[in-house]
C-alpha cells in the first residue's frame, strides 16, 4: 500500500492581500496528477498538476476523496476518486474547473459538501463567485452558486 500523499497540514499564505488558509502536502515532496486526476510523481512539468487541497468525504457509506490540483498557470482542475487515488475522475463542472480558486471549505467533518470561491480573472480586483459542490453521488457531482450575503 503506498503512502497517503494527501495527509495536509494547513499554513497561511498571502494572497491579493488577505491572509487565506489553504492546505498543503504535509511532505516535502509535492503531489502530482494528470489531467485525468491520475496519481504520478514521475509526471513533466508540462503535464502535471500540483495537488494543494485534499478531503475525504463519507456518502452512501462508502468513503472517497476530493482533491483540488493546480497547474502552471494557476488554474485549478477538480477531482474525485476512492482512497488512495483509486478510480479517479476528473469533476465535470465548468464553473469551477479550469478557474482560479481563492478558497474551498467542506461543509462539516466527512461532509460531501464544499462551498468554493472562485476569482474571475487572475488579479486581487476581479470578482469572486461562490459555488456548493455536491458530491452526495459522485459519478453525478452538482454545482450550485450561493447568493452573496
Amino acid at each position: 500500500m503506498k503512502p497517503n500523499p494527501l495527509i495536509k497540514t494547513t499554513v497561511f499564505l498571502l494572497l491579493t492581500g488577505t491572509v487565506t488558509t489553504i492546505t498543503q502536502p504535509s511532505k516535502a515532496q509535492d503531489v502530482y496528477i494528470d489531467n485525468n486526476c491520475r496519481y504520478n510523481p514521475n509526471l513533466e512539468q508540462i503535464d502535471r498538476f500540483t495537488v494543494f487541497y485534499g478531503r475525504k468525504f463519507t456518502t452512501n457509506n462508502q468513503t472517497y476523496w476530493l482533491y483540488a490540483s493546480r497547474y502552471q498557470d494557476g488554474a485549478v482542475l477538480f477531482c474525485v476518486s476512492r482512497p488512495d487515488f483509486v478510480q479517479p475522475q476528473p469533476i465535470q463542472a465548468e464553473e469551477i474547473n479550469a478557474q482560479f480558486i481563492e478558497k474551498i471549505e467542506q461543509n462539516g467533518n466527512n461532509s460531501p459538501s464544499f462551498d468554493i470561491q472562485v476569482r474571475m480573472g487572475n488579479g486581487g480586483r476581479s470578482p469572486l463567485l461562490d459555488y456548493r459542490l455536491d458530491l452526495s453521488n459522485p459519478d453525478r457531482p452538482t454545482v450550485t452558486p450561493l447568493s452573496p450575503d
